[in-house]
């Protein structure tokens, strides 16, 4: 980080910190001590916090949907994409830099706008839009059934996605990926 110029570092560790420790926990002088910059720096880029939660919203919630892009891409199947994602999510739990949906875990602050809530959702129809043409493809190419409604199983996914990462923030307990994976399974009926 040390190549970046004081903006990118007052960005990056923002994200960092919003992420790791939640938006209501994560001062703007933290973001300065922790980005090694100055009180100026950071007011000279941001008018306060909220700017940098709602470029957080943005890149984190954009960087969820190109990873899936990318799953999709390797998964010949749906099914495959479903253990794809299962697989990289117990990665990022080995390597403990699994802290829950980065987008839900940012909305349960207290501090939200609604400028902020607004942007969620949008990247929650970002994502049921995503999965939902992911879906589509898979069953123009026979992979679904014809009666396999996308639209309404891309939200049941992230249901259940959001469901079993806040269980496993909660417990810590990985069981409840493998019984995601076992739940989506279910629900492509495969």
């Amino acid at each position: 980080m040390t190549n970046l110029g004081p903006k990118e570092r007052l960005v990056a560790t923002a994200l960092d910190l919003f992420y790791k420790q939640g938006y209501d926990a994560t001062t703007v002088n933290q973001i300065i001590d922790d980005s090694s910059t100055h009180k100026a720096s950071f007011y000279r880029y941001f008018q306060d916090k909220e700017e940098l939660g709602n470029i957080y919203l943005d890149q984190r919630g954009h960087a969820f949907n190109e990873g899936w892009k990318i799953l999709m891409a390797k998964a010949q199947t749906p099914a495959d994409f479903v253990s794809l994602w299962i697989s990289l999510l117990k990665r990022q739990i080995r390597s403990k830099s699994f802290f829950g949906c980065p987008i839900a875990r940012f909305m349960s602050s207290s501090e939200i706008s609604e400028s902020s809530r607004d942007k969620a959702s949008s990247i929650l129809n970002l994502w049921i839009e995503t999965l939902s043409d992911y879906f589509e493809r898979k069953k123009n190419e026979g992979l679904l059934k014809q009666k396999f409604n996308s639209k309404q199983k891309a939200k049941t996914f992230l249901k259940i996605f959001q469901g079993n990462a806040q269980f496993y923030v909660m417990t810590g307990n990985v069981i409840y990926f493998d019984e995601m994976k076992q739940e989506m399974l279910e629900e492509l009926n495969i």
